[in-house]
């Protein structure tokens, strides 16, 4: 089930995006840095989504790998 969600997250989330990224183009400069700021965390997060949903567990070991290193 938890993979079920993280897809179903990971859908939603670019659907979200989807429509910043086909009407870009004529916006003003101010506008475009404006979503770009908005819509690249909202990206990772899918990418994030996927990549639990691909490997289960793989974030929180990639997390407890990460803060063992910094000690």
């Amino acid at each position: 089930m938890p993979r079920v969600l993280n897809v179903a997250l990971a859908v939603l989330l670019l659907l979200l995006v989807a429509p910043v990224v086909t009407n870009f183009a004529g916006k003003p400069v101010y506008v475009q840095v404006v979503l770009v700021l908005v819509t690249v965390p909202v990206a990772l997060l899918a990418l994030a989504c996927l990549a639990s949903a691909a490997r289960p567990g793989s974030l929180g070991r990639a997390v407890r790998r990460r803060r063992r290193a910094r000690r």
